[in-house]
């Protein structure tokens, strides 16, 4: 009995070291997946409201001459609107903005720095946010 006690002597420390490295891993998704997921809804909200600020810079000259039937957007009002509305807010991410007259497209793009996952070597989460706004008639 004592022999077979003997040949077992550390085995829980490895099982409990195992379980222990299992639990780091899932909090780590976990906290920093949270993290992750609401620093990309703020994305998306910023962009979503960024892309609609610029969507009301109209051609009012086209808009005028038609009578109303053509609004197309005036892309370098609409632009300059959705970079000043980004640039009130405190965002840790870069902008790229596209204009036509057809519409307008922000992309927001940030990294947020782990906390957990950086203990097996993720040290940053990568988040982009995308939105599309256009003018309507």
């Amino acid at each position: 009995m004592r022999r077979a006690l003997a040949t077992q002597s550390g085995q829980l420390s490895i099982l409990v070291l195992g379980l222990a490295m299992l639990l780091f891993a899932v909090a780590g998704v976990v906290v920093d997946g949270t993290r992750a997921f609401l620093f990309r809804r703020s994305l998306q909200n910023a962009a979503d409201a960024s892309a609609l600020a610029g969507a009301g810079e109209l051609d009012v000259d086209a808009y005028y001459e038609t009578a109303g039937r053509e609004v197309i957007l005036e892309p370098l009002a609409a632009r300059r609107a959705a970079l000043d509305w980004l640039a009130h807010r405190s965002l840790p991410a870069e902008a790229a903005v596209a204009a036509d007259p057809g519409g307008l497209r922000v992309r927001l793009q940030g990294r947020i720095d782990t906390s957990f996952l950086a203990l097996i070597g993720m040290q940053s989460i990568e988040v982009a946010a995308e939105a599309a706004a256009e003018p309507v008639d």
